[in-house]
C-alpha cells in the first residue's frame, strides 16, 4: 500500500463535491417538505466549511503564515446620531400607542 500526503487544494476540491452533494440532498428535501432532512444536509455543509477553515488555518500556521479572515473594525458613533435615533424610536412608539 503506497502512502500520498493529500495537499489543502485537493481536500478542498473534494470538500467541495461533498458539499455539491449536499446541497443537492437539501434541495430534494425542501421539495419532499422534509425539513428535518433538510436541516441536516445543510448542517453538513455547514461542518465541511468548518474542517477545511481549520485545516487552511493549520497549514497556514506551519508554513508560518497564518491565515486569518478580516475582522470588523470598531466603529464610533457620534452621540448626536445616537440621540437621534432615540428620538426616532420615542415618536415611533408614541405612534403605536395612539
Amino acid at each position: 500500500m503506497i502512502e500520498r500526503l493529500l495537499t489543502v487544494e485537493e481536500i478542498e476540491g473534494c470538500a467541495s463535491g461533498f458539499k455539491d452533494d449536499l446541497q443537492r440532498a437539501a434541495n430534494r428535501a425542501v421539495r419532499r417538505h422534509d425539513s428535518n432532512m433538510a436541516a441536516a444536509a445543510l448542517e453538513g455543509m455547514e461542518y465541511i466549511d468548518k474542517f477545511v477553515y481549520t485545516l487552511r488555518i493549520l497549514a497556514g500556521s506551519q508554513l508560518g503564515q497564518l491565515t486569518r479572515p478580516a475582522r470588523a473594525r470598531p466603529i464610533h458613533i457620534p452621540a448626536s446620531v445616537k440621540e437621534a435615533g432615540k428620538k426616532q424610536a420615542r415618536k415611533a412608539k408614541k405612534r403605536r400607542k395612539d
